[in-house]
């Protein structure tokens, strides 16, 4: 009888579907900005601004095991100049410095920034 039982549930089970993904694109391609890269092999520190306020169109795509957003943005019109063009993948400023201030400092004009690789996210430079 247990027989039976195991090849009724079985049969009542679905069949796997895979779910439906949104793909993004590769992180490198993501990270077009202007940043400080350091680092030898093309891996190394980046220091992007991140500050919300620089930023438009901001889409939330995650959430780093720290717990804060991980985002897709284009910087506005004013910036795109100094940070880069094309959409771009990181951080808010904001977020950041309520879990781990260390990450997060004051560019010389005002804007704040945040060092990535504290978060654990390095850009490879090609």
């Amino acid at each position: 009888m247990k027989n039976t039982h195991k090849n009724d549930i079985a049969t009542k089970k679905k069949a796997y579907a895979s779910p439906n993904l949104k793909q993004y694109g590769s992180v490198r391609l993501m990270t077009q900005g202007v940043g400080s890269v350091n680092g030898d092999g093309g891996m190394g520190m980046m220091v992007m601004s991140s500050e919300r306020e620089l930023k438009e169109n901001i889409v939330r795509i995650g959430t780093h095991p720290f717990g804060i957003g991980l985002y897709l943005f284009n910087y506005k019109s004013d910036f795109r100049h100094a940070f880069g063009y094309g959409r771009q993948f990181g951080v808010m400023a904001d977020e950041v410095e309520l879990i781990m201030p260390e990450a997060v400092s004051v560019h010389a004009e005002g804007y704040k920034q945040v060092d990535y690789a504290l978060l654990g996210i390095v850009k490879t430079i090609h």
